[in-house]
């Protein structure tokens, strides 16, 4: 694969970029795997706990698979199990180790014990999109977080990110008095600490449940982006939606590492490449861009009331969350690590990316993948 540059990336010209991407294509009818003759493709089993309309399934598994079908003359295909089929939501790890699966959802916020840095993806305020938290993500995770994933035994297939979190619920909420004492959904990790600081009561739990505990009254609020609020008709109970983008959620998928390391070489390197590609496809398609105006307008007109904050009420948000950077850093230097290291980065890289189009960051990817995710 070709190796990056170590240029800044707002130094890179879509006109590079372009370039890059036409050449990969000129060469691509040469270099792409070929189905032998006679020989059986090789078939990895994808599972997943989101219903087969979600967009992680439509706009990031789909094409990945057709993806993968053309580059490699139907050598390699996925298989999906989905709506919990295997396993649950919270198993992703367990059923990659057992066997169970290849290829699943397995998201750090869901085992937040096992994880230190990784946190530092859902500090508050810190991604400007969906786009740019995926891309820095992966950037990021060879550096400093690849031996604590890669201690629960499995290989990180990708990163993708949630949009930025914003609320719906039973009440208005318009003002931090509002969320005082409110019992909120949250996912896990860092977003436990931010809905506490903010006055909100958290529970963590899986989107996927959260209809059935949302209706009986177990939370009265859910912090969850627009798009996933809608995909799982959350809408239909909370009429009610505060935009206040607090945070996103960086969601992993893993590998079973025998079924990566038992691929042809070839195999390993087309899957490896289009792996990066399908980091960003849900981040654009889904989780924002168009989808993301749309899932806003489903609201609207479902009669949801769409409440904005007061450019003062929205200083006092951020005002509440600040301190939890530094404590973050301090409990995590205090356990040994180096989080300022990580968070520097996140937000150089952040900084950096924001300027590009998503168009640009797909093009990124596409030409110079990030390298060290997987070694092989």
């Amino acid at each position: 694969m070709a190796s990056r540059p170590h240029t800044d990336p707002v130094d890179w010209t879509r006109r590079r970029l372009v370039g890059a991407i036409a050449g990969a294509a000129l060469a691509a009818p040469f270099v792409r795997g070929r189905r032998l003759a006679g020989s059986e493709p090789i078939t990895l089993r994808y599972t997943s706990h989101i219903p087969r309309s979600h967009g992680l399934y439509t706009e990031g598994f789909v094409p990945l698979t057709e993806m993968l079908d053309r580059e490699t003359g139907g050598r390699l295909r996925l298989q999906a199990f989905t709506d919990k089929l295997l396993h649950g939501p919270l198993d992703g790890f367990k059923a990659a180790i057992s066997g169970i699966t290849d290829y699943t959802h397995a998201y750090a916020t869901y085992q937040p014990g096992s994880f230190r840095l990784l946190h530092a993806l859902q500090l508050p305020f810190l991604f400007p999109r969906p786009a740019v938290a995926a891309l820095v993500a992966e950037e990021l995770y060879p550096r400093f977080f690849k031996t604590e994933y890669e201690r629960m035994g499995v290989y990180l297939a990708h990163c993708d990110s949630t949009s930025p979190y914003d609320m719906i619920s039973k009440h208005p909420i318009r003002t931090l008095e509002d969320l005082r004492g409110v019992k909120i959904r949250v996912t896990g990790g860092l977003s436990v600490d931010i809905f506490r600081a903010l006055g909100g009561v958290p529970t963590v739990m899986a989107a996927a449940e959260v209809y059935p505990a949302f209706q009986r009254g177990v939370v009265d609020a859910v912090a969850l982006g627009a798009p996933d609020i809608v995909a799982y008709r959350l809408h239909e109970i909370g009429r009610h939606f505060t935009k206040v983008g607090v945070n996103v959620t960086v969601l992993q998928h893993c590998l079973r590492r025998g079924a990566f390391d038992g691929l042809p070489a070839d195999l390993k390197s087309t899957f490896y490449r289009l792996l990066r590609v399908r980091s960003q496809l849900p981040a654009h398609n889904y989780y924002g861009g168009v989808r993301a105006d749309q899932a806003l307008d489903a609201l609207a007109l479902s009669g949801v009331e769409l409440i904005e904050l007061s450019e003062l009420e929205a200083d006092r948000w951020r005002a509440a969350v600040e301190p939890l950077t530094e404590e973050y850093l301090l409990a995590q230097e205090a356990s040994g690590l180096e989080p300022r290291a990580v968070v520097a980065e996140a937000k150089r890289l952040a900084n950096a990316y924001a300027p590009l189009s998503d168009a640009q960051l797909l093009e990124r990817v596409t030409a110079y993948p990030t390298q060290g995710i997987i070694d092989f």
